[in-house]
């Protein structure tokens, strides 16, 4: 068995590990072009962890049906979240509220990191060395990369305010430390699925947003240099779903 001090220490080194992503905002001098490729790559790294994501409920569910109840928790949790984000009047104008967005991507990679936190917990309570020291390093690597949305939205704004960005890297990082303290005493699966759906429906909406203002700005241009934006923005999500998927990929081999 690992001590519960080290592993809660450890779950500190992970979660704050997405302040390493904090620098992108402050980025001065910043060109169309730049801040719309930052975005994409945003979206691309937020697309695979909605794959990541399923990748680990979809092993929860017990059946291939619809009629299973951890796929039917987390369809409902998933459609109540995504409609509660959608509704405010706030979202109809994303490109006036980065404040919002960012505290969304925060909400979502909270939720996502909640789970992992569950899993490095009662790993560690488990004695599982092998799933302990991946968790510790593939964690704390993909905290990294998912920071990058967190601090995009205000990318170019001149918005930042220093403190709201700190409030939200810890709002997207502290949850593991939270899941891991619930994981070392109590494991659920059901807490699993029900906290990816969320992750997943706050994800999901940041996605759209972020993929709303490259398109809306894009269209803003001349003809032949729109073509380049939108080219550049499905350029920018395959890098951003790549080097995610680069990342994960070292982590798991």
């Amino acid at each position: 068995m690992i001590s519960d001090y080290v592993t809660i220490a450890l779950s500190f080194v992970i979660g704050l590990s997405v302040f390493l992503s904090m620098p992108v905002v402050f980025t001065r001098g910043m060109d169309l072009k730049r801040m719309l490729l930052y975005n994409s790559f945003a979206i691309g790294i937020l697309v695979f962890l909605m794959v990541d994501i399923y990748g680990d409920v979809s092993g929860i569910f017990g059946s291939n049906t619809i009629t299973d109840p951890m796929e039917l928790l987390f369809i409902a949790a998933f459609v109540l979240a995504f409609s509660f984000f959608v509704l405010p009047k706030g979202s109809r104008d994303p490109e006036e509220n980065p404040k919002r967005t960012s505290m969304l991507a925060a909400i979502g990679i909270g939720f996502q990191n909640l789970t992992e936190g569950l899993v490095f917990g009662s790993a560690g309570a488990a004695g599982l060395l092998p799933v302990y020291v991946v968790s510790i390093i593939g964690f704390s690597m993909q905290n990294v990369t998912e920071g990058f949305p967190i601090a995009v939205p205000f990318v170019g704004t001149g918005k930042m305010e220093k403190r709201f960005l700190v409030g939200a890297f810890l709002l997207g990082g502290l949850p593991t430390v939270i899941g891991t303290l619930i994981g070392i005493n109590f494991f659920s699966n059901a807490f699993i699925v029900l906290f990816d759906a969320l992750a997943s429906a706050a994800i999901l909406y940041v996605v759209l947003v972020l993929f709303h203002i490259n398109i809306n700005k894009s269209m803003s241009r001349e003809k032949r240099e729109r073509d380049g934006l939108v080219w550049l923005t499905y350029l920018g999500i395959l890098a951003g779903f790549a080097a995610a998927f680069v990342v994960n990929y070292i982590v798991v081999a």
